[in-house]
């Protein structure tokens, strides 16, 4: 009841402007004009589309990938998320919203203010040249430098982390973006969508998670630029970094040595999660590896109330029967602390070896991990990484940019 009020206040606080009605003329006249003449192609994303009708944009968005191992609320995720955006031009009539779009939610754009807790917004809006446009984040340990400056000036606030299983509306209210885009991980992350919206707030779903290739979860960026009307900066931005992987993939396509690489981490309970599907399982492979929990059908992630893991769950044993060949572990962990035993881990060449890597590699004394900012929207620099471990000769001059050397501690 406590919260339901909350809602309610918060409601009264936020002040709503009717969208303007138009003449039939006056829509005809609007529609038959190309306000967008910089249209994006979506290649390679699965969960996002969008088309394009003179003076507004249509915006699809979607979750069809179910996660296994669910708890909670997120039993029903699997297929549970769908959702409408029109994006119309300001200063133009919205259209009419029937049929498909009779749900559908309207954010005037181009937007001046966006807020955004997804750990990869930040780097996304780098690479537009759009940070100006940002006034809240998730939290305020942000890796990049420029933009803890500004939380610490106060220009930047918190709205809550993708982690959370929703925004701070409080804040949202105080701040008013005219755009949020918020981490929809599980059936509660959606509802922190559907309240922001219930105050009147412009909200946007974001998955980019939920992508089964690093193209399509690369093309993410492409997403966010739709509000600014800056398809061409994130297209241009787009086709550097795939350019940059394909001609990585290339150097390693005539190497006929391939170790195994498994990207897995343990928990005290007796069980692994590893990465099977999804972006960084396809760049294992990719970097000239064998991933010998690969499975195209498999979830990319366990769903939680809360959001994401790193991965789905296998038991000791599954892994073990595997464990001879693996030569490369690579986990969210970095010491091997909660690992199995010394005797059980001696089965791995890559303990044996010590190729025993996490993604920490870049970190700020506050807490602020680049792996996170980074990774989902710099492909090629974790195939960089990749490429120099399993095949150093092709790329002999290659510092590692995400991973670092695992502590052995059991």
């Amino acid at each position: 009841m406590k919260y339901l009020i909350t809602i309610s206040i918060l409601v009264l606080l936020v002040s709503c402007t009717p969208n303007e009605t138009a003449s039939g003329e006056e829509k005809s006249q609007h529609s038959s004009k190309d306000y967008f003449p910089n249209k994006a192609s979506i290649d390679y994303a699965k969960n996002f589309s969008v088309s394009y009708h003179g003076n507004y944009k249509i915006l699809k968005t979607k979750v069809d990938y179910g996660a296994a191992d669910q708890d909670s609320d997120s039993v029903s995720w699997a297929n549970a998320f769908s959702d409408v955006m029109v994006l119309v031009q300001k200063g133009t009539p919205v259209p009419e919203l029937t049929g498909e779009l009779s749900n559908a939610h309207i954010v005037e754009i181009p937007v001046s203010t966006i807020a955004g807790n997804a750990d990869d917004a930040p780097t996304r809006f780098i690479l537009l040249d759009e940070t100006d446009k940002l006034v809240g984040l998730g939290h305020e340990a942000v890796y990049d430098s420029s933009l803890r400056q500004r939380f610490l000036n106060g220009e930047l606030k918190a709205i809550g982390p993708s982690w959370h299983t929703g925004p701070n509306l409080e804040m949202l209210v105080a701040l008013k973006p005219e755009v949020t885009l918020l981490t929809a991980a599980s059936l509660t992350q959606a509802e922190g969508v559907e309240n922001t919206r219930k105050l009147g707030l412009k909200a946007a779903p974001e998955f980019s998670w939920s992508e089964t290739s690093y193209l399509g979860q690369l093309e993410w960026i492409k997403y966010d630029a739709l509000f600014i009307n800056a398809e061409d900066k994130a297209t241009e931005v787009f086709n550097q970094i795939k350019s940059r992987c394909d001609s990585l993939v290339a150097l390693v396509e005539p190497e006929t040595d391939l170790p195994t690489a498994m990207w897995g981490m343990h928990s005290k309970s007796g069980n692994w999660t590893v990465r099977s599907n999804g972006a960084i399982a396809e760049l294992l492979t990719a970097a000239g590896a064998i991933n010998p929990f690969e499975d195209n059908e498999a979830a990319i992630t366990k769903t939680l109330a809360n959001g994401l893991s790193e991965g789905i769950s296998m038991s000791d044993e599954i892994v073990l029967g595997r464990a001879n060949e693996i030569d490369f572990i690579f986990s969210f962990q970095s010491a091997t602390e909660n690992w199995p035993t010394e005797k059980y881990m001696s089965a791995f060449p890559a303990y044996r070896n010590n190729n025993l890597y996490h993604h920490f590699q870049k970190f700020t004394d506050y807490g602020g991990y680049d792996w996170y900012q980074t990774a989902p929207m710099r492909p090629d620099l974790l195939l960089s990484d990749f490429i120099s471990l399993f095949h150093p000769d092709v790329l002999p001059n290659h510092e590692l940019y995400f991973m670092g050397k695992m502590e052995k501690v059991n």
